[in-house]
């Protein structure tokens, strides 16, 4: 007997439920390697479909680990974007910018599972 799994994120697009992020990468070169200055150039955003939910105080210090600050987004996205999400140096949601959390010892707060990867993005200071 075959397994039939739903697919969350045709099921959301339908009822009109998913967000779009924007993700920038970008390019950083050395204006003066004296001084070592250096000046990122940020390539155009991809769009990209998903899921987003808001993830209250008491959450992210009893569900995550390390430091993350107060107003962090939790996404859920297609794992075909988790490339999109690591290499990411900005990314947007609404009129705020995040940046995906990363930890010294697990590198990045990414749990991936078999269809999709559930990712906590930190708010960004501008």
């Amino acid at each position: 007997m075959s397994e039939k799994r739903i697919d969350i994120f045709k099921l959301f697009k339908n009822e009109g439920k998913l967000s779009t992020l924007y993700v920038y990468a970008s390019k950083e070169s050395v204006d003066d390697p004296y001084e070592k200055t250096t000046t990122k150039t940020y390539y155009n955003p991809l769009p990209i479909k998903c899921i987003i939910r808001q993830v209250s105080f008491e959450a992210l210090h009893w569900k995550y680990y390390g430091l993350i600050p107060v107003g962090s987004i939790e996404v859920i996205a297609e794992k075909k974007y988790l490339t999109h999400f690591r290499t990411a140096d900005k990314i947007k949601s609404g009129d705020d910018y995040f940046k995906t959390w990363k930890d010294d010892g697990k590198d990045f707060a990414i749990l991936e599972r078999p269809d999709y990867v559930v990712l906590i993005l930190a708010k960004k200071e501008l």
